[in-house]
Parts: structure tokens; sequence; C-alpha cells
């Protein structure tokens, strides 16, 4: 699953993204309420991407 540079890109974009908001926000309950969201998110990506591999995995 770590050979596929299309799910990196969108890993690094979202962490990328992240970091410039984070850079931007002023409040630092802000930026760690970002943070967290981006974590889930991250988290939900890649439970998304392992169960697509599983379904694409001989039965």
């Amino acid at each position: 699953m770590t050979g596929h540079p299309f799910l990196k890109g969108i890993g690094l974009g979202m962490v990328a993204g992240a970091a410039v908001g984070a850079t931007m926000m002023k409040n630092e309950k802000n930026i760690k309420h970002t943070a967290q969201k981006t974590v889930k998110q991250m988290g939900r990506v890649a439970e998304d991407a392992a169960s697509m591999v599983a379904d694409k995995l001989p039965h």
C-alpha cells in the first residue's frame, strides 16, 4: 500500500494544507482543532484505502 504514489500525494497534500492553515491561524486552540481534524481525516483515508485494497484481493 505504501507503493501507491496517488495515496502518498493525497496524504502529503492534506498535511501541507493543514500546515498552511495552521500558520495562518492566530488562535492556538484553532490550530489544535485543525490538527485533530486532519489526523482523523488521514485515518479515514488510510482505512478507505486499506478497504479498497482488501476488496481487490482474491477471497
